[in-house]
């Protein structure tokens, strides 16, 4: 049923775009962008959606949208792509970094805690690799302290924590939509808010014009309401169909990549050398970015370890992020995240094949040779 699944997908996608090309769907706001916004803001349970060029574009306009005071700092993890980062840079702000829990390699909420003083005015958090973070924990920070929160959900498509969906928790949540996501647009992203005020601050930021009727009635905004701030940063309504397409199928395609990623749980339960991480209490994985995420405690022989994976034929991915924390261009004070700075050598991502056809017997042989070589 899996294959049949996926070649359904792959069908849908070239109707869905031939669709939408000879319709002349091209560009501004048609039909099939509308109803993905709202579709993918109902599926989060969230009241708004408006999508983006990018996912970088709606962490962006989120930020935006909070209208912080000038040079406010931001907390947000290290361990993240640059585009979390990047935007907080770009209006100004600061960001301050965060260590990650050593186990669960989502943020570290004492670490977050410790880190929060007079100038902290926002946290961006990042649900790794599909993995939730600890959200009763942040929650409770951030409204014991008065901060805006931003979800990053890019890695997490349909993940859950306490049966609510990631990305419900936000006052503004972003998840990219970017061609190796669950929900793929080629590039794309999508930012979900119940805010109206931010909602309609994000059109200003990203979408001129798109939403003038409406912000005339704001006196606050109403000089933008013709032009924005001249930023147009809309996704491609053709980028939006093939994205329907894995949006309409994505609660299946999770449940596929859950039993896989169960069953990799078991076999690595018990190993010394290769750990999986711990999921947070009441989370259920989703997205699955990346890979699955293995921790490999050998470092005096890792290259031993990933020829015995490459001669069983699965293919494991370097740890992909920088030590943004150490980059002056992001940080020029003293920083160190001791769970940050020791993962980036031991974790790699193992690829999960499009068609889901993982080998198990060839996972098992693998863990075996490394039992015995390194035992």
């Amino acid at each position: 049923m899996k294959y049949f699944l996926v070649f359904k997908i792959l069908i849908l996608k070239m109707i869905y775009l031939n669709i939408s090309f000879l319709k002349r769907n091209i560009s501004g706001y048609p039909d099939i962008v509308k109803n993905f916004e709202k579709s993918f803001a109902r599926f989060i349970g969230k009241k708004n959606g408006l999508t983006f060029c990018n996912g970088t574009s709606s962490i962006e306009a989120a930020i935006y949208a909070l209208d912080l005071k000038p040079n406010s700092e931001i907390l947000i993890p290290s361990s993240t792509f640059h585009a979390s980062i990047g935007p907080i840079i770009n209006l100004n702000f600061v960001p301050k970094f965060v260590d990650i829990d050593k186990e669960t390699l989502t943020i570290d909420c004492k670490d977050l805690e410790n880190k929060i003083n007079e100038n902290t005015k926002a946290l961006i958090i990042v649900h790794p690799w599909g993995y939730p973070c600890n959200m009763d924990k942040i929650l409770e920070i951030v409204q014991k302290y008065d901060l805006k929160l931003i979800e990053d959900c890019s890695h997490a498509h349909g993940a859950t924590y306490n049966q609510k969906k990631v990305g419900n928790f936000a006052d503004i949540s972003c998840f990219s939509l970017q061609g190796n996501k669950a929900i793929a647009a080629g590039e794309g992203g999508i930012a979900l808010t119940d805010n109206d005020m931010y909602f309609f601050k994000m059109s200003i930021y990203g979408h001129f014009n798109r939403h003038q009727k409406e912000i005339d009635q704001l006196k606050t905004l109403e000089k933008f309401s013709k032009t924005g701030i001249s930023k147009k940063l809309r996704a491609h309504p053709l980028g939006i169909s093939i994205a329907k397409v894995d949006f309409d199928n994505l609660l299946q395609m999770n449940k596929y990549k859950q039993d896989i990623y169960e069953k990799i749980d078991h076999l690595l339960k018990n190993n010394q050398i290769i750990k999986t991480l711990k999921l947070n209490q009441n989370s259920i994985r989703g997205g699955f970015f990346g890979g699955y995420p293995l921790i490999i405690n050998e470092l005096n022989n890792i290259e031993k370890v990933k020829k015995i994976f490459k001669n069983n034929r699965l293919q494991l991915m370097d740890y992909p992020w920088l030590l943004h924390h150490k980059m002056p261009i992001y940080n020029t004070n003293e920083c160190q995240l001791s769970s940050t700075e020791n993962i980036a050598n031991k974790l790699f991502l193992l690829n999960i094949p499009q068609f889901l056809n993982f080998k198990f017997k060839n996972f098992e042989n693998c863990l075996k040779e490394i039992s015995l070589e390194f035992d």
